[in-house]
């Protein structure tokens, strides 16, 4: 077995090993049936509409970011490629392997891949930044959380990742030549140079361009309460009342820890991130078990409407050769 085939193995074992510590508690899987079985058939028709406004959102930045950089690719193309990258998460380590997907997409219709990826890591990254601001705006404003461990520590976590990040990349360039130097010596490292190099070369013209930089946030912002709208509706549909504000905080983290490339597909650690993220907002596990469940389904539904357009897509390309 090659080390990446048993690197894949162990994650799908961990993931695996998760959702069956997570029905092996009393009655959670029982209770997240009983409330997936009341489902209505409008709520459901609701529920699996919801990526559209999602997915159309996050386009209008990622089309922001291509025009910025002198490429130019239609809304209806971008939001197709967006939904091919979800049939991508279906197999490769979470959300990374989608973005990588329709990256790569994108670079080969506009002949560079160096652009595409350049789009791609600015719109991740402002998205990244958007939601953890968010989730420091929701736990400010929610006393209750304010003393639990799990939630302030995951969101100081979370910062000061944004923040050493942001220094990577920020990094003077006496000290990337340093790091160039040593890297040379190491195959990884030097790739990683080279990523945190592109990165760097990338947000300099950004951060020179003050009205893209605050379009790009302001999509960001309507993207990632859209999410959160995402969760408070279909817990909604299953008959869970969710305090709004309180999701603020907690979706955020959510989403980034299930964002995570752990297992294939966020096997069990999406499922664990709603079903335990969401108790201290007055949940019960099996009503965080059903909410992942039920946007689970969501997210299969988008990935299956992918994988059509990635078929067409693939066809498309041989009549033109």
């Amino acid at each position: 077995m090659s080390r990446s085939n048993l690197v894949f193995a162990i994650k799908l074992i961990l993931g695996i090993g998760l959702v069956y510590l997570l029905l092996s508690q009393k009655d959670v899987w029982q209770g997240a049936t009983s409330l997936l079985s009341g489902l209505s058939l409008p709520g459901v028709v609701v529920v699996m509409l919801i990526p559209i406004p999602l997915v159309w959102a996050s386009c209008l930045k990622w089309r922001l970011l291509l025009r910025y950089r002198d490429c130019i690719v239609g809304l209806p193309s971008l939001m197709r490629y967006y939904t091919i990258g979800y049939f991508f998460n279906n197999f490769l380590p979470s959300s990374v392997g989608g973005d990588l997907a329709r990256s790569y997409l994108v670079g080969r219709r506009i002949g560079s891949q160096a652009e595409s990826f350049a789009a791609v890591f600015l719109e991740r990254l402002t998205g990244l930044l958007t939601l953890v601001a968010l989730a420091v705006i929701g736990f400010a404003a929610t006393p209750s959380l304010h003393d639990d461990l799990l939630v302030a520590g995951s969101i100081a976590i979370m910062a000061g990742g944004c923040l050493f990040l942001l220094a990577m990349i920020w990094l003077p360039d006496r000290l990337t030549e340093a790091l160039k130097e040593k890297a040379c010596k190491h195959r990884r490292t030097a790739r990683l140079v080279e990523r945190i190099e592109e990165m760097r070369t990338a947000l300099a013209s950004f951060w020179s361009a003050p009205g893209i930089v605050l379009q790009s946030f302001a999509y960001s912002m309507l993207y990632h309460l859209l999410t959160v709208a995402n969760i408070f509706i279909t817990a909604r549909v299953l008959g869970i009342d969710l305090d709004l504000v309180s999701l603020w905080a907690v979706a955020p983290i959510i989403l980034v820890i299930a964002a995570l490339p752990t297992t294939p597909g966020g096997i069990g650690v999406w499922e664990w991130a709603f079903s335990v993220l969401l108790l201290p907002i007055g949940t019960e596990l099996e009503h965080g078990l059903a909410v992942a469940l039920l946007l689970r389904a969501q997210l299969l539904v988008t990935s299956l409407l992918g994988a059509v357009f990635y078929v067409f897509d693939g066809r498309g390309r041989l009549r033109e050769v």
